[in-house]
């Protein structure tokens, strides 16, 4: 596969997206599904069968966890594009609701009921939020360290009687002379 081949990331198309998330979810829960399980084998095992168990038990288990991912992703894609249908926006608020009837349809089904389901959405909710508010500040603590590396504007002026005259006022322009950044104008302060 080339480096040029368009990914599902670059088609508008929501159906390409969903396709997407679902294969990747799937692939977390199969690599995490491994993991998990492969420990569990090893811990699990007889002392001279240690890897052969924790290999069958990858083998036995990961697939079932890469699917229960996988559907959880199925159902996560399909709320988010519901409720972004129906408010007509696409944003972090609808990304926590889908998240939270996520968390609260695995709620019911694992723990049974509704309490469970309210607490398993109020769970979910939050903490996609929390995530996201966590990105954010990490992307701003990125902007604000990139900047303070640049180096800080100087202004130049030129000498008097130097330049075009008067009525001739150029804008501004942006020159780099031996690494500092040069504001210069034809124009001579009044």
């Amino acid at each position: 596969m080339a480096w040029d081949t368009p990914t599902y990331d670059t088609y508008p198309d929501p159906v390409y997206r969903f396709v997407d998330s679902v294969g990747e979810l799937f692939s977390w829960g199969l690599a995490g599904g491994s993991a998990v399980h492969f420990i569990k084998g090893l811990r699990g095992s007889p002392s001279g069968a240690c890897l052969a168990g924790a290999a069958n038990a990858v083998r036995q288990n990961a697939p079932r966890v890469a699917g229960k991912f996988g559907a959880y992703c199925v159902f996560l894609c399909a709320f988010e594009s519901a409720v972004s249908f129906a408010s007509g926006r696409d944003d972090a608020c609808t990304a926590a609701a889908a998240v939270g009837t996520t968390c609260g349809l695995y709620g019911m089904r694992r723990c049974g009921g509704a309490p469970a389901a309210a607490w398993w959405a109020l769970l979910g909710a939050t903490g996609f939020l929390g995530m996201e508010y966590a990105s954010t500040l990490w992307e701003i603590s990125k902007y604000e360290e990139m900047n303070r590396s640049q180096p800080v504007p100087v202004v130049c002026r030129p000498e008097q009687g130097c330049g075009p005259p008067r009525w001739f006022r150029m804008p501004p322009f942006v020159t780099r002379e031996k690494g500092a950044v040069c504001l210069c104008s034809y124009f001579t302060p009044d």
